[in-house]
């Protein structure tokens, strides 16, 4: 497969080994673009929305995230009494960081950030993507 997310590339099977030695009978649920190693090991492979809901479906008390570092907190909030452990300190999307919410506001009220225009063959082609995306993220 091509492309991949550098946030979920730097989760290892190390990370993955040492989370499951600290926290023995906490489920690993992980996100399908990181290292094949840390996919072969998880109990739960799917997108953070599927991550998220499989998380609050489980019977299960304790599960280790590997996706981006805030789902975890989403999660504890949504599920008080279960606990989440953060599968790697390297979990933080930077680019994702770089967008707040004063500034989707300013986007929505047109006062803010700059207008971005595709040609319609690229837009196409980025929804195949992103439909298949979410087709496998249940």
């Amino acid at each position: 497969m091509k492309g991949g997310c550098p946030t979920h590339m730097r989760m290892t099977a190390r990370d993955v080994k040492m989370m499951k030695a600290m926290h023995p009978h906490a489920l690993v649920l992980v996100h399908p673009e990181c290292l094949k190693e840390v996919v072969d090991l998880a109990d739960y492979v799917g997108s953070t929305t599927g991550i998220m809901k499989y998380a609050k479906e489980s019977d299960a008390k304790e599960f280790i995230i590997g996706t981006e570092a805030s789902i975890v907190q989403h999660l504890q909030f949504d599920c008080p009494d279960k606990s989440f452990y953060l599968l790697s300190k390297e979990c933080v999307c930077h680019n994702m960081k770089m967008t707040t919410l004063v500034d989707v506001l300013h986007a929505v009220e047109g006062t803010g950030g700059d207008e971005i225009t595709l040609p319609d063959d690229t837009i196409r082609d980025a929804r195949k993507c992103i439909d298949r995306m979410i087709e496998l993220g249940g």
